[in-house]
């Protein structure tokens, strides 16, 4: 299963991650997520019939500009 780590730089408080953990979790194909307020991050296991691309313009759509960390 993919996994993916989006860098939010708008990441600044506890509710920040509380909503956006709450957006992964909502999204069809996401079936883990985790997000570190410190280091700005989300990771997210999800299969192959959601990209990166589309989970992060979903973070977008709810106010958290998220780019893609490519290893």
């Amino acid at each position: 299963m993919p996994e993916t780590i989006f860098h939010l730089p708008g990441l600044r408080t506890q509710d920040d991650a509380d909503a956006v953990m709450f957006e992964l979790q909502d999204l069809p194909c996401v079936s883990q997520a985790d997000v570190n307020l410190a280091e700005q991050t989300a990771w997210v296991s999800h299969t192959g019939m959601i990209s990166p691309e589309d989970i992060a313009a979903a973070l977008a759509e709810a106010g958290y500009e998220a780019h893609i960390n490519h290893p």
